[in-house]
């Protein structure tokens, strides 16, 4: 299907379209591990090209823990997202 295809009304703020999602595990020590859920979005209405995609995690465990990235290609919203989601668990578990 492609969602580009429908028209979207000004009161549709935002619209996103799932590409891919992954569980992934993040480890620095036993106390600063989390299991992160990333799903990587197209934004529907982005208007560019360099934002397009955007990656969140969410942690399992701790749903507190999250973190948002955008990127021009799938891989770069999630290479920034995983970036990201380690620094938040590293704050979060104080390590």
């Amino acid at each position: 299907m492609d969602w580009r295809c429908i028209p979207l009304t000004e009161h549709m703020t935002e619209a996103a379209r799932v590409l891919s999602e992954a569980e992934i595990v993040i480890e620095f020590a036993p106390a600063a591990r989390g299991w992160f859920r990333i799903t990587v979005f197209e934004d529907l209405r982005a208007s560019d090209d360099a934002e397009r995609y955007f990656a969140r995690a969410t942690e399992k465990d701790d749903a507190s823990i999250q973190a948002l990235a955008t990127g021009a290609t799938p891989e770069d919203a999630a290479t920034a997202c995983l970036r990201e989601a380690g620094v938040s668990l590293r704050r979060a578990r104080g390590k």
